[in-house]
């Protein structure tokens, strides 16, 4: 089913009572100022490891107003250190490039900046004294080609994570050595999750997907399963109209007249 993931799972964090709330990949931590707004009680922490997003966001007053907890790691499946791929990004405003750093390495060697070493963790070992047995997590991610190997390392945690947010790719854009959508969907499915939604078509080379708890009450699947129609049919509604006014300018605009 095709939603708009961003819009629907700030919705399924109140729904489900989310109480501790993990942006991975945060970049700047705006994500994670909307998880504040749909979640006012929740425990939130926003990782990041590129350095200039990360000196943003510690002198980012709003993420400290809001109680939003910045750290400073790359989460993987190991702990440790890593080089981090700083790619060529105009940090003065919010735009994609900031966000496509990676542990990855691009092929483009014209797009890359330098490497770093930066810490690493996994999401258990983050967790192993911060764990208490009524959390709740929901876990956004998007980690530029290492989503498998973020969920691989919290599968420890895996009994606690109600609700994931991931950025999936179907072609090895980002780097040969990366994971796809398929090892993805097989990895989570194998610790009890099901794919609910996604913002694309499964043959686009990357978009995001949608996984909860496949043993869920009855109840809260109910609930799930209905804001899933309500954002599909919002979707469908906006597709629609979108297309109409497409259609529209080319019948009655025309082409422009030099």
């Amino acid at each position: 089913m095709i939603v708009n993931t961003r819009r629907l799972f700030p919705k399924l964090l109140r729904a489900m009572k989310i109480n501790v709330i993990c942006d991975v990949g945060s970049m700047n931590g705006q994500e994670a100022l909307a998880f504040r707004a749909a979640a006012p009680h929740a425990t939130i922490f926003a990782f990041e490891p590129s350095p200039e997003n990360l000196r943003l966001m510690s002198a980012d007053s709003a993420l400290r107003e809001r109680h939003i907890e910045v750290i400073p790691l790359a989460v993987t499946n190991s702990d440790g250190q890593a080089e981090f791929y700083v790619v060529k990004a105009d940090y003065s405003t919010v735009n994609d490039w900031r966000g496509m750093s990676s542990l990855l390495r691009r092929p483009h060697e014209a797009e890359l900046l330098e490497a770093v070493r930066v810490e690493t963790t996994r999401l258990d070992t983050f967790f192993a004294d911060r764990w208490s047995p009524d959390m709740r997590v929901g876990l956004w991610v998007d980690v530029e080609g290492k989503s498998y190997e973020a969920i691989e390392g919290a599968s420890h945690l895996v009994k606690n994570i109600q609700l994931i947010h991931i950025e999936v790719e179907t072609s090895p854009y980002i780097s040969a050595d990366q994971k796809l959508y398929p090892e993805v969907h097989t990895l989570l499915r194998s610790m009890g999750f099901a794919e609910v939604a996604t913002d694309g078509r499964h043959d686009s080379f990357q978009f995001n997907a949608l996984f909860v708890r496949r043993d869920l009450s009855r109840a809260m699947k109910f609930k799930v399963k209905g804001y899933l129609a309500e954002d599909h049919l919002r979707f469908i509604i906006s597709t629609t109209v979108r297309r109409a006014v497409r259609l529209w300018r080319k019948a009655w605009v025309g082409p422009r007249v030099r």
